[in-house]
């Protein structure tokens, strides 16, 4: 087997994993988008995303306790390679899920105080 079957299959392998990946989703975008036109073809209401049960503050403190246990599982793991810039694959997420804990219980005082508050 020729050497340089391998770079070329190194740098071709990823291409083709990810085209793969862009042609299922847009093929499940094209499916579910003909389902709801017969829906409503039909008579039929199509079920909606539910956007005000999507943001609910229980949501808002699962999202936070998921996504900061997660940053803080990354930050250890990676911790023990040492200290340095990968570390930030933990810090970022661990972040973000602190976040959303601040905005769960910004907006749980907000709603014990009342409109007076």
């Amino acid at each position: 087997m020729d050497l340089t079957v391998i770079p070329i299959l190194g740098i071709l392998f990823p291409i083709v994993i990810i085209s793969v990946v862009f042609v299922f989703v847009i093929i499940l975008r094209i499916f579910s988008h003909r389902e709801r036109m017969a829906m409503i073809a039909k008579g039929i209401a199509p079920p909606g995303e539910d956007e005000a049960a999507a943001r609910t503050p229980q949501s808002q403190l699962e999202k936070g306790l998921v996504t900061t246990l997660v940053g803080l599982a990354l930050l250890v793991g990676l911790g023990t390679i040492g200290i340095g810039p990968w570390l930030l694959g933990g810090l970022i997420p661990m972040f973000v899920g602190i976040a959303y804990l601040i905005s769960y219980f910004a907006t749980n005082d907000r709603e014990k105080q009342g409109p007076e508050g």
